[in-house]
Order: C-alpha cells, then structure tokens, then sequence
C-alpha cells in the first residue's frame, strides 16, 4: 500500500527501498568482508557505552601514548576509539575507524606518529583529498612542535623542494607526510622515495583519510584513489589505517576490499551526533534574509554556509557584507592558492565569521562552529551528514539548517546528466543521492535524527532526540492517509498524454486539480480522462504528492532546449512507474 503520513498541513508517501546493487567484488572475500562489517556495524548501534571488549590500558603502547597525549597534545583523555585505533595500529595492524565528524578520527594517527614504541617505525604517510584541510593540520601540527611536511598543488616548487630534501637528507626525516592522492599517484619520484624508505624500515604506516572516496559505491569516488589499492603489494606488512565518518555497509565492504586490507580491525561507533539541531525549512525567496536574520541572532558566532556553486557563493558572501554588514567570505575551489590562504587565515583569527562555500572547503579542527547552513541542497546524504558535521565539533550544541526547495534538484539533476565524464550507472547512482535528500526534505513527520542514521543502516529511538530536530519540535496532529489512488491518478494522467505531449509541472498540477483556465482549455488538458482527479486536494499537498512520485522516480522531469537556448523541464512517466500499477498491497 502506498501510505501518506502527515501533519495537519503534509503529506509523505512512504515506500519501501529497492534492494541494494550485490557487490562486485571476489566472492569468497566480498561475502566474507560484508559478514564481518555487518556484525560489527550493527554492534555499533548500541555505542552509548564503550565499544571495546577488552580493557585498552592494558596494551603494552598505552603508557608512552597517555603520555604523548598529555605532553604533545594537551588533552587528559582519550575520546571513544581512539586508544583502541591507536593500539591497532602501534601493533602493525590494519584499520578501518569509523568515526562520526568531531570524534577525533586524526588523533588516532596524529599521536602514533610521535610514538616510538611501536611495532614499525619512520614516517607516516596520510593520504587527505582537501589541500584546505591539509594545510589547516600541518600547521595545527608544527604549532604543537610535531615534525609535518606535505606535497600538494598549493605549496610551489619551493615548497616541494623543501619537503623532498627533508625525506631523502641525512638528518632526522619527519614524523608525518601529509599528501594528496593524485600526488601519490602521480609522482614517480615520491613512489621512489617512499620505496627507499621502506627499504630502509623507515615507513611506520599508511594512512587513508576521507577513505570513502576509494568506494566505486560512494557519492565522493575519486578516480586518483583507486591507485591506493597499489600500497598493499609494493609495501607488505606495513599497516594501513582506513578513516572515515560517512560510510554505509556497502561502501565499508567495499573500502575494505580495495585496499587490501581483510582481516583488519573494526573500530566503529554510531553516527549519531546527540549535540547537532537538524532543521529543515522551505526556501522561498527571502532565503538571504532569512539567513542574515538567523546569524544576528547568533551574533559573534562562528558558522559555515555550504552552497552548490562557486559563483552563488561569491553571490551570498557579498550580499552578507555589503546589506547585512556581517563578516563573510567566500571559499571554492577555483580560487587562487594565495586568496585560499588569506581565508583560511581569516577564518582561524576571527576576522572572518561566516565562511560560504562548496565543499570544497576543509574545516580548521580547533574551530567552534555553531551552525552549518545548506542555502543549496546537498547532492548526496553522505555530504549531507558530512557538512552538517562541521558543526559542534568541540561537542557543544550547534544548529544545522538546510532550506529546501524542490526547485533545486533540477539544477543538480542537470549538472549530473550533462557529466561527460561520468558513466550512466554512475550518473544514476548520483540521481539516487539527490532522490534521498529530497526524501529526507519532504518528510516532515519522522525524526530527523531517525531519518538520518537509518540511511546508514543504525536504528535510533526517535524519544532519544529529546525534541533536537524541527520534526520532533513540531506538536501539529499527525495522521495517517492512504495516497495510492491519488498517486496512480496522477500516474495515468501524465501517461495518458504520451511521449509526444509535453506537460510542465504546473500544468500538470492544474490539470491533476481540475483548474478552469484558458491555458489549459486551449491544449485540450481538459480533455485528458483524468483531468481534476485530484480536485479534493489543496494545491499544497497535490505539490507535494508529485514531488514524491519524482523522488521515487515514477515521474521524472526532463530537460529540454528549445531554439532559442532556453531550458524548459516536462513531466514524463518514470522507470518506477510499472511498480504503482501492481496490487494496493505490493507497497508500504
């Protein structure tokens, strides 16, 4: 059955996922890898108490890492995971951590790397895909008397002369190389290094930041991290360790498989993030002001405004600045490494409150964030949980507000369909992300926090959100309507028309509700047996049952130029569609 939850004023047809795509991965080691991520993922769920089965002070690393922890680093404690991840790899074993935003994923590397205990010795090498976020750590680093080098695009040829003499001088090599993947990919001259060294037992690790990225099933796949999978073969026995905060089951197993790396240490815990606020609101065309108005009642408050384009960032910080006063700067990935700079710096004195950028930006890991804004809507609800969990960091409560309009999946369902470079199934893949925001928007009946960590596969008692998100704020009466008639009236209306005949969304709209207007007279619309099917419905909540069948693809939106280079977008029958004709009981 194809239900309706809703409020007093909404409602959100609820259908079943289809099954996830199998693997492609060696049989015997992809259904073992995905047994044992399963296991441990599901365990995960319950991380309200410490994760470890076994007392972690007792490993044979713990008294030089609480020391370097308190004398390096300044901090009394570790947080959960952390010492076990540290001990994983103090041992030379391999590591998957799986840390929500905030729980101190860099630690886990950072303090082994100042560590001389351990079973292998020398550099460490992180792999980190964000130059912005890489030059932030390797600062951070140098500040605490940490030996960093790095090798990225921003730094000149000074830079990487520097960097290399310091790995193949005589004197003392550094405790950590931070590099990018296409470095490391690239770079024949640093895969001899990193061979000579390995030669000489002077390589203690490998570390794989963001390492989402190596998944074929993730939204960040990243051609230039696929060469990771090399770092198993040319250097055996040498631990790699596998970071990341958003990562479903599938992409674990995945992650897992690619590197090479089997067998390793499960460090997980569960991805909620108790001290986030998730609103989500409409986005109308005040949306700056609006905007502005919530950051002056939060004013001398650090926050990030996360936008789809680089020009609509520049577009928003100006505006911030010039009518509201309020100090914004831009960030993307197009700006010069120099104007990079000057922002980041900006941004870590305080001269700069507001940052608006893509995601291109990498956030300082010592910065307070107290909100996170989406004026764009994300592609994918990994970057969705990624971005908003730039905030409350420090572990105090933050606001996370994304503003939705339905309006903006056409631009983002544009940009993914005219990737020349991206294959179809990647492209569908990419569709699906978006569908699964938009899902997440126009449910404004269950908890957000539900929502979220049900998408990556953790169950959540909504009564634990203690009213933390604006669904579970909202007291309006709830009921529940059954849509399926509706939605399979408005499914054949559109079908009627056929492939010749092309429909807007509001004129689709219209003639679902039975408008009496010439526009619509004079197509013929009026004609269509289906033509005011769905008169009982307020033009509200009809909006809402079309967006639903788009989310669910039943109905698509195609784009089409006309001669004069306009785009126009025509409602079409979906690759759903067949499914909705099926019995009242083959849907929940």
């Amino acid at each position: 059955m194809l239900k309706s939850t809703t409020s007093s004023e909404a409602e959100e047809i609820i259908i079943s996922n289809p099954p996830p795509k199998t693997s492609h991965s060696e049989p015997g080691v992809a259904s073992r890898g995905l047994n044992d991520v399963k296991q441990t993922f599901r365990s995960a769920q319950s991380s309200s108490r410490a994760a470890n089965e076994i007392d972690q002070t007792k490993s044979p690393y713990y008294k030089e890492a609480i020391r370097k922890l308190k004398e390096v680093f300044q901090l009394d404690d570790f947080r959960q995971n952390q010492l076990k991840a540290i001990n994983a790899t103090l041992d030379a074993k391999d590591a998957f951590v799986l840390m929500p935003t905030g729980g101190g994923k860099s630690l886990c590397y950072q303090l082994p790397a100042v560590c001389t205990g351990g079973k292998t010795k020398g550099l460490t090498v992180v792999v980190s895909p964000l130059i912005a976020l890489m030059n932030d750590q390797v600062h951070h680093l140098q500040a605490k008397g940490i030996d960093v080098v790095s090798f990225n695009s921003d730094q000149g040829a000074e830079g990487a002369r520097v960097s290399r003499a310091r790995l193949t001088g005589s004197g003392k090599r550094p405790d950590i190389l931070y590099v990018t993947p296409e470095r490391l990919d690239k770079s024949t001259d640093l895969r001899s290094i990193l061979g000579r060294l390995y030669k000489q037992r002077e390589l203690a690790r490998f570390v794989i930041d963001e390492a989402h990225c190596v998944s074929t099933w993730g939204r960040d796949f990243r051609d230039s991290y696929q060469s990771l999978k090399s770092l198993r073969l040319e250097y055996p026995g040498i631990p790699i360790m596998a970071l990341t905060a958003t990562a479903n089951e599938q992409v674990m197993n995945d992650v897992i498989d690619q590197l090479g790396i089997c067998g390793c240490e499960m460090i997980m815990q569960s991805f909620n993030r108790p001290n986030l606020f998730y609103d989500v609101r409409p986005k109308l065309k005040n949306v700056i002001n609006d905007i502005a108005s919530f950051i002056q009642l939060h004013k001398g408050q650090t926050g990030v405004i996360y936008c789809l384009s680089r020009n609509k960032c520049e577009e928003v910080a100006k505006e911030l600045r010039d009518k509201y006063k309020l100090k914004a700067k831009h960030y993307h990935a197009q700006m010069s490494p120099e104007d990079k700079h000057k922002t980041q710096a900006a941004w870590q004195s305080g001269e700069c409150e507001i940052i608006v950028a893509t995601i291109a930006f990498g956030m300082g890991i010592d910065k307070a964030v107290r909100y996170v804004i989406h004026h764009s809507l994300p592609m994918s609800m990994d970057g969705y949980y990624q971005e908003t969990g730039r905030a409350g960091r420090d572990g105090k409560d933050a606001k996370c507000i994304l503003y939705y309009t339905y309006a903006d999946t056409k631009i983002l369902y544009k940009l993914i369909k005219d990737s020349e470079k991206t294959s179809e199934e990647e492209k569908e893949r990419q569709l699906e992300g978006v569908r699964a925001v938009v899902k997440y928007c126009q449910n404004d009946v269950d908890c957000r926090r539900v929502q979220v960590l049900r998408y990556f596969g953790q169950g959540f008692d909504p009564r634990e959100c203690h009213k933390a998100c604006n669904n579970c704020l909202d007291e309006r009466e709830q009921k529940t309507e059954d849509m399926t008639t509706a939605a399979k009236s408005l499914l054949n209306l559109v079908q009627a028309l056929g492939r010749k005949e092309r429909m807007t969304k509001v004129q689709c709209l219209d003639v679902f509700r039975g408008a009496n207007v010439k526009t619509i007279r004079d197509k013929g619309y009026d004609s269509n047996p289906y033509f005011g099917a769905g008169a009982k419905l307020s033009r509200e909540h009809a909006e809402r049952l079309i967006d639903q069948l788009l989310v669910l693809d039943a109905l698509r939106e195609e784009c089409f130029t006309n001669r004069s280079g306009w785009n126009n977008s025509y409602v079409q029958v979906g690759g759903f569609r067949s499914s909705l004709t099926l019995s009242p009981h083959s849907l929940s």
